[in-house]
């Protein structure tokens, strides 16, 4: 009977030692300094400069949270928080940072190294929205608040919104992984304006090797999304209508809301190795603005989908020419040559950024109007 009670006791011991095992890299709260934003900017003498913005929880309910925001200067994104964490009290923590912006001339660098920190740190907050800031990041992250809302959820927040409104790509740390390791296709980013003391999120920065060349406008920005295929909830418009530059009134122009749309392209080979791409989109719009009205006369209502097909297809290009100017194959045609023609691949893949620049593109956008409000 010991010996049997002697073994249960000793059971009983390795069980609740097996439930304890979890507690080994526990992380207190208490002992941590939670990360928000961090930004990175290249120096004049080449060194790494991060603006790390740190959160200050209030000891009352009753007390607003805080910005803390430190600087550091290093040669890698590693050294650059050990030198914050050095700066405080408690244990500087990733685990719940929201925004990563790098600078302009940053970004014009290979941003990978800057990435590769992330990466390895188990504890990196890897949902983290990730974008490219005009000018320096440290500039916007140092505005702190706009209007009452803290920099790390304004800017959070405002790229998210920014997303449903097919104006920027839903890019986080995490999803910009694989593209970036893709020989076969470019990737994009959000690009951060600051406008007085507050931040605009409209327009795309364009990388080509993991170095920024370029950015789009906001209409060519949502353009590029949908030839991407990623379109969200609201995708506007506005064109003008009138010819007559500087006579310009609310009757001159119309605004479209696109609720459907449909991608088609085909990646062509030529004799001598050449490249054609045809793309079309075919959108079914819904006019949100047009104070002239008519839209009860059919022939007025061609006339509409014809201008709009006309005015869309031209953006279309202006985007795509944009993009081969950048190098920046962000619909990922290398991708579908090494997919379906991987003998010409193999020959183009040294020098893809040159040979992209040659591809012809063939774009159409049809436009159908299929709402017209709720008047006639």
């Amino acid at each position: 009977m010991k010996r049997v009670k002697r073994i249960c006791s000793s059971s009983a011991v390795i069980c609740v030692l097996l439930l304890m095992i979890g507690c080994w890299d526990q992380d207190l709260l208490q002992s941590a300094r939670l990360l928000y934003a961090e930004g990175f900017d290249l120096e004049q003498n080449g060194e790494l400069q991060a603006t790390f913005v740190i959160r200050d929880v209030p000891a009352s309910e009753q007390q607003s949270p805080k910005n803390d925001i430190i600087f550091t200067v290093g040669n890698t994104a590693r050294e650059v928080q050990d030198k914050a964490d050095d700066m405080m009290s408690r244990h500087l923590r990733n685990y719940r940072n929201r925004v990563i912006l790098i600078g302009e001339e940053q970004a014009k660098q290979d941003i990978y190294p800057i990435l590769d920190f992330f990466y390895r740190d188990p504890k990196s907050a890897l949902n983290a929205r990730f974008g490219v800031a005009q000018g320096k990041a440290a500039d916007i992250l140092s505005l702190k608040k706009v209007g009452n809302i803290l920099i790390g959820e304004e800017i959070e927040e405002l790229i998210k919104s920014k997303e449903e409104t097919t104006s920027i790509p839903k890019v986080s740390i995490e999803t910009i992984y694989s593209v970036m390791m893709d020989p076969g296709e470019d990737f994009v980013l959000p690009f951060l304006t600051e406008k007085g003391k507050r931040v605009d999120v409209s327009r795309i920065a364009m990388f080509h090797n993991q170095q920024f060349t370029g950015t789009l406008s906001p209409d060519e920005s949502s353009m590029y999304l949908f030839m991407k295929g990623n379109k969200g909830k609201i995708a506007r418009f506005t064109r003008e209508l009138s010819t007559h530059k500087g006579h310009q009134s609310g009757h001159d122009f119309i605004t479209f809301n696109v609720e459907k749309s449909k991608r088609k392209m085909k990646v062509l080979t030529q004799s001598g190795d050449k490249i054609m791409v045809t793309l079309e989109l075919k959108w079914k719009v819904s006019i949100d603005e047009y104070p002239k009205d008519h839209l009860n006369d059919k022939k007025m209502v061609s006339q509409l989908e014809q201008f709009l097909s006309k005015e869309m297809t031209h953006l279309a290009e202006e985007t795509l020419e944009k993009l081969q100017k950048a190098r920046c194959d962000g619909l990922g045609i290398g991708r579908q040559l090494l997919a379906f023609h991987p003998d010409i691949w193999k020959k183009q893949k040294e020098d893809w950024g040159s040979n992209y620049q040659k591809v012809n593109f063939v774009t159409e956008v049809q436009v159908e109007i299929t709402k017209k409000g709720i008047i006639s």
